[in-house]
């Protein structure tokens, strides 16, 4: 499976594409998936459209899955979302690659904001023929289910490791799908340690994504 990430820095922070390999490879074996991205800091889906270095992965590449991830630090509404996808729906149709939403989570203390983000998200996906990855709904789960595991970098915006181990296991659901269970609570790339949980915590992550995934089924 060959999965390109296109993003910023919520698709980069605690190597998340990476943590989502190496969940794959655990399940399927070593070299089941092949990951890269394209995610420079603060860049918007608009700003990939036009980027020859984004355009020609995309297009020139074989790519099973495409992610998308959309700037919703702050979120500028559905017809921004529209709008900037449309500049690269026509490489991405090209690609001929099943392409994937990643519905984010809103600041914290801003959980007003996140009905927003998930109806915009929802209805792109649902308009478009995209498959969503539902990431912000297993987030809020687990910030009501276990609110002892920060899922927030200081900041207050980007996951912690927690976090994007949290998104890698939905991830790894809408790609594979499998259920996230029995997933390693650490995973290290390169002697790189990416996350590294109790497995307790690990395994409550994974439930709360297999429960995410499940809604609507």
């Amino acid at each position: 499976m060959r999965v390109l990430f296109i993003g910023n820095s919520h698709t980069y922070a605690n190597g998340l594409p990476f943590q989502v390999r190496a969940m794959i490879d655990h399940a399927r074996g070593p070299g089941a998936c092949q990951a890269w991205l394209s995610a420079p800091g603060g860049q918007p889906l608009t700003w990939h459209g036009v980027e020859p270095t984004t355009t020609m992965t995309v297009r020139y590449q074989p790519w099973d899955a495409i992610v998308l991830q959309q700037v919703t630090h702050p979120f500028a509404g559905y017809a921004r979302l529209l709008g900037d996808y449309e500049r690269l729906a026509p490489h991405l149709e090209l690609s001929g690659a099943r392409i994937v939403l990643f519905m984010t989570w809103c600041k914290k203390g801003e959980a007003d904001r996140q009905p927003a983000i998930d109806a915009a998200f929802t209805r792109l996906a649902d308009e478009q023929g995209l498959t969503l990855a539902p990431v912000s709904r297993a987030w809020h789960a687990a910030l009501a289910g276990r609110p002892d595991i920060d899922l927030y970098q200081p900041d207050g915006g980007h996951a912690s490791a927690a976090g994007s181990y949290l998104a890698a296991c939905v991830f790894f659901g809408v790609l594979t799908g499998l259920p996230p269970a029995d997933l390693p609570a650490k995973i290290a790339v390169a002697g790189d340690t990416l996350a590294d949980l109790p497995p307790a915590d690990a395994a409550d992550l994974q439930r709360f994504a297999r429960e995410a995934l499940s809604v609507g089924k």
